[in-house]
C-alpha cells in the first residue's frame, strides 16, 4: 500500500510541476510549498538540509529571486537545471532564458551555478537590478529523496541600509506577497529562536494572508541559541507547542549546523541536541529534519489532491475566458476582404442578440447575470412602460380632483374647478344659446387639462431611447474588442440612434397634434362616461334636497310629495352658465379618459416600439455591412499592433491552459486506472489477516461484478 501511495504521490506531484512548467503558474494559483523567513532566520540551512542542495548562505543571489526545488524518488540520481523567465521579460529574453541549462555532476557544482544565473538573469551585485521575478528551478531525482516541490523565496528584510534600498525592501516585500497570497501555496513560516518571535515580520505576513493559519506550518530553527532553562526557551516551547501562535498544521523543529559545527554530520548534531535538549518533550514526529520531510510530502500531497477540483475548475474557466476573448478580438484581418468578413460575422451575431433581447428570449449567455439585467431590453422597456402609464394616470392631469380644500397649487375641488370653466365659458361665448357651451370649449379645457402629457411622455422616450442605447453599447462589448466597438458606436450606431431618437420625437408630435384640434371620438365610452357624469350630479344635487327635507320633517306623509317636487324644481333653478360649465366640464373629462387610453397605448406602440425598439436588429446586421463604404470599413475593422500582440498572448495564454487541462484529464486517467489495483491490494491485506473460511470469501467477493463492490 505505501507504494501504491507513493506512485499516487509523484503522479499527482509530477502533474503539478508539469502544469507549472507549462507556465500556468502566471495564469491560476497552483498548489505548492513556498519557504518564507526574515534574513538570517535559518532558511537557507533548512532548505539545504531538506533537499541536499548547499543554498549560499550569505547575502547573495539565493535572496535575490525565487528558486523551485523539484525532488523526485527514482532509482537513477539526476539534476537538472532551468530558468524560468518572469512575465515582464520580453520574447527575446525570455527564448534567452529559456535556453539557459547548466549541467550539475556534483553538489559542489551549486555555487557556480548561481553566479550563471545570476549573468543569465542580468542581476548585478552592485547597482542594476537587484531582484527579478525569474525563477531558478532545479530537479533532483534519487532514490533517497522525499517527494516534494519547495519554492524559495528571498528572506524578508526588516530595514533599508547601505548595501539594501527602499526600493529593494518594496521589491522582496512584493514578491514574497505575490506568493503568500496564492490561497494554494502552503506557508513555510521560518522562524529563527536567536530572536524573538514577535519581532519577526514573517509571522506577521502569514496572518495577513492566512488570518485562520489554515496553510502555515511554522518551522523554528537554531534552537541552540537558546540557553537550557531560561525564560526564551520556555517560550520557544510554548510556540512549538502551538499555544502561543496558532497554525492548523502546527510547528516543528530543527537544529541545523551553523559555522562553529564545520566538518561535522548534520543529522548526528541534530539527532543529538534534540535527545538531550528540553526539546524531547515534544513530540518525535514534531522534531528534526527527516520527520519535516516527511510531514512536508504529506503536506504538499494533501492540499493538491484538495485543490485539483478547483484548479480544474479554474484551467476550464480561464480556457472559456481566452476563447471568448479571442472571439471578441476576432480573426486577424489586414486586408479590406478580411475587414469586411469580419464585420459580417460580428453583424450577424449583433442582430441575433438584439432580436432575442426584442424578443424577451434571454437563453443567450449574455442575459446570464442576474446583476445585469438591464442587458433583458424587452423587460426594461416593458417596465418602463408600466411606469409611463402609471404617471400619465397620476401625473397627467394639470390639476388634481380632491374632496376638501386644499393649499396645493395642482389641487381643485370639483366646484372651483366648474367656477374656473365658468370663467373661461364667459371669455369664449360664442352664437350657442344661454345654457349651452361653446362647442370649441370642450378642446380648450381638454388642452389645459393634458398639459404634462408631452413632457410625460417625451421623458418616457429619452429613458428608453437610453436604454436601448446601453444595451447597443454592452452588446458591442460583449462581441467584440473596444477599439472595434468605440469605432462601431462613433461611425454608424451613434448616429443612427440619435436619428431614431428625432423620428420618435417626430412621431409623439403627430400624436400630441390630434389633441390639439377639436376633440373627436367614436368610442362609445365617451358617452356612457359623459352620462354617468351628469346623472352621478343630478343625483347627488336631488340627495341632498331629500336629506334637508327629511332633516326639517322626518315624518312625511303623501300630501308631502307636492312640497318636495317644488323643492326639486327650485333646486334645479341655477345660473345658465353654471350649467354649460358643468356640462363642459363632464364632457371634458369624459373625453380625457378615452384620450388617456388610447395615448398611453400610442406612444409605447407607434413611437417606442415601432421606431426605436424593433428597427434596432436592422441597424447593423450583413445588409448594412455590405452597403458600407470601404473607408468606413477600414475605419471600423482594421487593428492595431496592440492587438495584434494581445491576440498571439491570449493564444499563447490558452494554449499553456490546453495543455494543462489535458495534463489534468491524462491524470485523471491514470488514477482511475490505479483503482483496481488498490482494491486488489485492500482485498489481499483482508485476505492475509482472515482465516481460511475467510479465503472463500475473498474469492467470491472477487467474482462480484465491479459495479456491486464496496469501498
Amino acid at each position: 500500500m505505501a507504494g501504491l501511495r507513493s506512485a499516487e504521490q509523484i503522479q499527482l506531484l509530477d502533474l503539478v510541476d508539469s502544469l507549472r512548467a507549462e507556465g500556468l503558474s502566471e495564469f491560476t494559483a497552483l498548489p505548492q510549498l513556498i519557504v518564507c523567513g526574515d534574513q538570517s532566520s535559518g532558511k537557507s540551512s533548512l532548505l539545504e538540509a531538506i533537499s541536499g542542495v548547499p543554498f549560499p548562505r550569505k547575502d547573495n543571489l539565493c535572496t535575490r529571486f525565487a528558486t523551485e526545488v523539484i525532488l523526485r524518488r527514482a532509482p537513477v540520481s539526476e539534476i537538472r537545471v532551468s530558468l524560468v523567465p518572469g512575465k515582464g521579460r520580453s520574447s527575446v529574453d525570455q527564448d534567452r532564458l529559456w535556453q539557459f541549462r547548466y549541467d550539475v555532476t556534483s553538489l559542489a557544482d551549486f555555487n557556480t551555478l548561481f553566479e550563471q544565473a545570476k549573468d543569465a538573469m542580468g542581476l548585478l551585485s552592485i547597482g542594476g537590478n537587484a531582484f527579478t521575478e525569474d525563477i531558478l528551478r532545479v530537479e533532483i531525482s534519487g532514490p533517497t529523496q522525499p517527494q516534494l516541490t519547495i519554492v524559495d523565496l528571498p528572506g524578508l528584510i526588516h530595514s533599508h541600509n547601505k548595501h539594501q534600498t527602499e526600493h529593494d525592501v518594496e521589491l522582496v516585500t512584493n514578491l514574497v506577497a505575490k506568493y503568500m497570497a496564492n490561497p494554494r501555496s502552503i506557508i513555510l513560516a521560518v522562524v529563527s529562536a536567536k530572536n524573538d518571535f514577535p519581532n519577526q515580520i514573517v509571522l506577521k505576513r502569514a496572518r495577513e494572508v492566512d488570518p485562520q493559519g489554515l496553510r502555515t506550518l511554522g518551522v523554528i530553527t537554531k534552537p541552540d541559541q537558546l540557553v537550557r532553562g531560561s525564560d526564551g526557551e520556555k517560550i520557544f516551547l510554548s510556540l512549538a507547542r502551538n499555544e502561543q501562535v496558532e497554525f492548523n498544521l502546527g510547528w516543528h523543529v530543527v537544529r541545523n549546523l551553523d559555522s562553529g559545527d564545520k566538518d561535522q554530520d548534520r543529522d548526528v548534531v541534530e539527532t543529538q541536541f534534540l535527545a538531550e535538549s528540553n526539546f524531547r518533550s515534544l513530540s518525535a514526529t514534531h522534531l528534526g529534519i527527516a520527520h519535516l520531510r516527511q510531514r512536508l510530502s504529506i503536506v504538499l500531497f494533501e492540499q493538491i489532491k484538495a485543490e485539483l477540483p478547483r484548479l480544474i475548475e479554474d484551467i476550464e474557466t480561464n480556457i472559456t475566458i481566452c476563447r471568448h476573448g479571442l472571439d471578441k478580438l476576432g480573426p486577424a484581418r489586414a486586408g479590406l476582404d478580411e475587414q469586411k468578413n469580419f464585420l459580417v460575422d460580428l453583424s450577424d451575431n449583433f442582430q441575433s442578440l438584439c432580436d432575442a433581447a426584442t424578443k424577451g428570449d434571454y437563453e443567450h449567455p449574455f442575459f446570464a447575470k442576474q446583476s445585469q439585467f438591464d442587458r433583458r431590453l424587452a423587460a426594461m422597456i416593458a417596465n418602463r412602460g408600466v411606469e409611463f402609464e402609471e404617471e400619465i394616470r397620476i401625473d397627467g392631469a394639470q390639476w388634481k380632483i380632491v374632496e376638501g380644500a386644499s393649499k396645493r397649487a395642482n389641487h381643485r375641488t370639483r366646484t372651483e374647478a366648474v367656477e374656473e370653466v365658468c370663467e373661461l365659458l364667459k371669455k369664449s361665448r360664442g352664437r350657442e344659446l344661454p345654457g349651452l357651451p361653446n362647442p370649441l370649449l370642450v378642446g380648450e379645457v381638454f388642452r389645459e387639462y393634458s398639459q404634462p402629457w408631452e413632457g410625460l411622455a417625451r421623458r418616457y422616450i429619452e429613458d428608453v431611447w437610453n436604454i436601448t442605447k446601453s444595451f447597443v453599447e454592452q452588446a458591442l462589448q460583449y462581441l467584440t474588442d473596444a477599439t472595434v466597438s468605440d469605432a462601431l458606436l462613433r461611425y454608424l450606431l451613434d448616429p443612427l440612434m440619435d436619428q431614431r431618437l428625432v423620428l420618435a420625437n417626430t412621431k409623439l408630435e403627430e400624436l400630441l397634434a390630434v389633441h390639439k384640434e377639436h376633440p373627436e371620438t367614436r368610442n362609445h365610452y365617451f358617452t356612457d362616461r359623459y352620462n354617468t357624469l351628469q346623472r352621478n350630479q343630478t343625483e347627488a344635487k336631488t340627495t341632498h334636497i331629500l336629506q334637508e327635507a327629511f332633516v326639517r320633517r322626518p315624518s312625511m306623509t303623501a300630501a308631502d310629495i307636492p312640497r318636495l317636487v317644488a323643492m326639486l324644481r327650485q333646486g334645479t333653478e341655477a345660473d345658465m352658465d353654471l350649467i354649460a360649465a358643468e356640462s363642459t366640464f363632464n364632457a371634458m373629462e369624459a373625453f380625457y379618459q378615452v384620450a388617456m387610453k388610447l395615448f398611453v397605448d400610442n406612444v409605447p406602440n407607434l413611437v417606442v416600439r415601432a421606431i426605436i425598439a424593433s428597427r434596432l436588429p436592422s441597424m447593423f446586421c450583413p445588409k448594412s455591412v455590405f452597403a458600407m463604404d470601404p473607408e468606413l470599413v477600414k475605419d471600423i475593422a482594421s487593428e492595431t499592433e496592440d492587438k495584434r500582440l494581445r491576440r498571439q498572448e491570449i493564444n499563447d495564454k490558452l494554449k499553456a491552459l490546453e495543455a494543462g487541462n489535458n495534463l489534468c484529464k491524462q491524470y485523471a486517467l491514470r488514477v482511475t486506472s490505479v483503482l483496481p489495483i488498490l482494491k486488489r491490494a485492500r482485498s489481499f491485506d483482508s485476505l492475509t489477516s482472515t482465516s481460511t473460511s475467510s479465503v472463500v470469501s475473498v474469492k467470491e467477493e472477487e467474482e462480484t461484478p465491479a459495479g456491486e463492490e464496496s469501498d
